[in-house]
């Protein structure tokens, strides 16, 4: 199936991209029917010169005004597109021929964001590591709205969207380096849009360990700014009007809550979750992203907002509590730091090098090994979907 001259635009933001932007380019001529626009974010290489000379009139070329990173290049990039939709597409990575046509059949059905699975690559080598899938859990009509306990997406900028939707949430807030894209798709949800999801890859991700998404406190802090603009009681309306219980609902706004950094309402939320009467070896949600015994997350969520909240002794039972469930590298490693808040420094230890064990390369652990008064805390539990990990800087997977 042909799609129309000018339907979907694809769009590259890039700063200083001169060795790779060759690689982005060609992809995308793949795609006949697209516009390519490129996002000059002052380059002071030959990003600009390079993409032209392969581009020729396919690709038109805009310039950032006022220096202000990646939110205000996508920004410019919003404003100046033509088409009736679009979609980014970084400057150090790859499109899949054929990605267009599927993104733009779907949005004439109807929809309104457009997300597929994403083949992610080592930058360095270029070889192939994995194919992150969007988890089935959020394929439902409704599920979208778990974007807000967490983004389980392989991408969130790698999305193809309707143009005027995206004009219409505002734009891309140039507060938000980092996330900007994630802020969107929240702010997407949160306005009712039509999300459509595909198991096929058309996009390759090329991981680089000084990535953006890397700096992990910054990216909290910047989801977190995000989130703030939604109102709890918002988003509970959104899970019910979605159909689902209390409970998931309830451990939705705690998830919420701590990325939030707002420790008080998380207990409040936790509580909801996981009232008196609930069975502890019950798993909630089979096919959910915590597939595991409610008496394990509730002990792993109580033991760590124990220590967020200066209270490392009463931490020390709620987490050895959860052993008997699972023995997972995330409760190892805040056990460690409980321990050594209460002065059991070999113990604190211990739990550091077996939780690095059970997950090599584990930054939190890692950090807290290396660093004598180092209290890393892991605030939510580590993914259980084929995804890139928060936790793992230094590995592309």
């Amino acid at each position: 199936m042909s799609i129309s001259k000018r339907k979907l635009s694809i769009l590259i933001a890039a700063k200083n991209a001169a060795g790779t932007i060759e690689r982005a380019v060609r992809s995308a001529l793949a795609e006949d029917a697209c516009q390519i626009l490129l996002i000059d974010d002052h380059c002071e290489d030959a990003t600009v010169g390079i993409a032209r000379s392969i581009g020729g009139d396919r690709l038109r070329v805009i310039q950032v005004g006022e220096p202000g990173g990646i939110p205000v290049a996508r920004q410019m990039g919003l404003e100046a597109v033509e088409s009736e939709y679009a979609a980014w597409l970084d400057a150090d990575d790859e499109w899949i021929a054929g990605r267009a046509t599927r993104m733009v059949h779907a949005l004439d059905q109807g929809a309104d964001v457009v997300m597929e699975s994403i083949d992610l690559h080592d930058g360095a080598t270029g070889l192939f590591r994995k194919r992150m899938e969007i988890p089935t859990f959020l394929m439902g009509g409704s599920s979208n709205v778990r974007l807000f306990e967490r983004n389980y997406l392989p991408g969130d900028s790698q999305v193809g969207f309707r143009v005027s939707l995206y004009r219409g949430l505002g734009g891309y807030d140039p507060e938000l380096y980092g996330v900007e894209s994630f802020d969107m798709l929240l702010r997407a949800v949160a306005s009712g849009a039509r999300f459509r999801y595909f198991d096929d890859a058309g996009y390759r991700m090329y991981a680089y360990p000084g990535s953006v998404s890397r700096n992990i406190i910054r990216q909290r802090a910047m989801v977190a700014r995000a989130l703030k603009k939604h109102p709890y009681e918002a988003v509970r309306g959104l899970y019910e009007k979605g159909g689902f219980s209390p409970r998931v609902t309830g451990w939705g706004l705690c998830l919420m809550a701590m990325f939030r950094e707002e420790w008080a309402e998380a207990a409040r939320f936790l509580e909801e979750a996981c009232p008196v009467d609930m069975d502890p070896d019950e798993v909630l949600e089979p096919d959910g992203p915590y597939p595991v015994p409610e008496g394990w997350r509730y002990g792993f969520t109580r033991g760590t907002l124990h220590l967020l909240m200066d209270a490392p002794f009463e931490a020390v039972g709620q987490l050895e509590s959860v052993i008997r469930w699972r023995l997972s590298a995330d409760v190892l490693n805040n056990l460690g730091v409980a321990y050594r808040e209460t002065g059991a420094e070999r113990m604190a230890m211990s739990c550091f090098e077996q939780a690095w064990e059970v997950f090599p390369g584990y930054l939190d652990a890692s950090v807290n090994m290396e660093q004598a008064n180092a209290a890393r805390i892991t605030i939510h539990p580590l993914r259980m979907q084929a995804s890139r990990s928060d936790y793992r800087p230094e590995s592309p997977s």
